[in-house]
């Protein structure tokens, strides 16, 4: 039961203490760097244009700081607060919102350009 999946639901389990663990660790931040890079490739957007993203999952807004780094502008939801907040506190470009991705979404088809996790 070492994966945090299986300890409860995602608003428990990232917690403040956790929340801080987990955007603290450079192992996660290389980890959240690469798979944002590779879904960005895989994305095949046009070179040099931005595109509005949405991040399925921000989180504390690691994902999100590579997509700012590429020049994309991003929205992001996460169903943890304790990390929304930390995004907040590190003051992330995306547009953030608390949100469980399991209940649906309100925006318009065609909206964004592209979606990471």
């Amino acid at each position: 039961m070492s994966r945090p999946e299986h300890q409860g639901p995602p608003e428990m389990v990232y917690n403040e203490i956790e929340a801080s663990k987990y955007t603290s660790s450079t192992r996660i931040a290389e980890i959240q760097a690469e798979m944002s890079l590779r879904a960005l490739e895989l994305m095949n957007l046009p070179e040099g244009m931005p595109a509005f993203l949405l991040d399925i999952g921000c989180g504390s807004g690691l994902s999100g700081e590579i997509l700012d780094e590429e020049g994309h502008f991003w929205v992001g939801f996460d169903v943890s607060p304790s990390m929304l907040d930390i995004a907040v506190q590190r003051e992330v470009e995306g547009d953030l919102f608390l949100q469980d991705a399991g209940e649906g979404l309100s925006f318009r088809p065609g909206t964004f350009d592209g979606a990471i996790r």
